[in-house]
């Protein structure tokens, strides 16, 4: 992307750390949520002409790689040895652009980036064998489209994919960033504001209270307003 718009201006980006597979398996890998280009400093929007799926894969794995030397999780000898695979252990996937004026779209995609690593109506609990069945889709590596587990096992598996203690697993980078979005001006961020006008305390969007209630089916809306009543 700095290649075709300019090293000094950032993209937006929304990464999602993911660590299941379609069984529940240990599947580390990234979902990334990019806008289609880059912003310069005055805020000007430059589009991507095209997007290099090999390239963004080759970019991650070297990183990835030099990455985990630093942290002594791998020797440099290794890592030479799997820059030297016929074929990359990583891949990467480049969708299609979302129009910003799709809002539905939008949603659906950031819901796929921060969904559960499963779903209940795939998980049945045989009580009369004591197991756990868990069906998806088929798994080319497996073999099969189902897991079949001991429940305890089953346990130890969902308890691998739970984060810990203050490690979340959704960042803000480049353009999205938290820093970079406290030096934009208010005007650029939140819009224009009259300077005359006393401060008022900030409310949150209507979308927020739309959103919560369809992940958790209850309208926050109404709750504030029984409270206040």
């Amino acid at each position: 992307m700095k290649r075709q718009v300019g090293r000094e201006a950032r993209p937006g980006i929304v990464v999602s750390v993911a660590t299941s597979g379609d069984l529940i398996q240990w599947h580390p890998h990234g979902h990334l949520l990019i806008t289609d280009g880059a912003f310069s400093d005055d805020g000007t929007f430059h589009p991507v002409e095209s997007w290099d799926a090999e390239a963004v894969m080759r970019l991650f794995r070297e990183r990835l790689l030099a990455r985990l030397i630093e942290c002594h999780a791998i020797s440099a000898d290794l890592a030479r040895r799997l820059l030297a695979w016929r074929h990359p252990d990583s891949s990467a996937h480049v969708g299609d652009a979302i129009p910003f004026e799709d809002k539905k779209a939008v949603e659906d995609v950031a819901c796929y980036l921060v969904r559960a690593p499963l779903s209940l109506k795939k998980l049945v609990y045989l009580d009369g064998q004591k197991a756990v069945l868990y069906r998806s889709q088929m798994n080319p590596f497996l073999g099969r489209k189902f897991q079949a587990m001991d429940p305890l096992d089953w346990l130890a598996r969902r308890a691998d994919h739970i984060p810990d203690t203050r490690k979340h697993r959704t960042h803000f980078y480049a353009y999205y960033a938290n820093r970079v979005r406290g030096q934009r001006s208010p005007t650029e961020v939140d819009g224009p504001t009259d300077e005359d006008e006393a401060p008022k305390k900030r409310r949150c969007p209507p979308s927020w209270a739309r959103l919560i209630a369809k992940v958790y089916q209850a309208d926050p809306s109404s709750a504030a307003d029984a409270a206040g009543r």
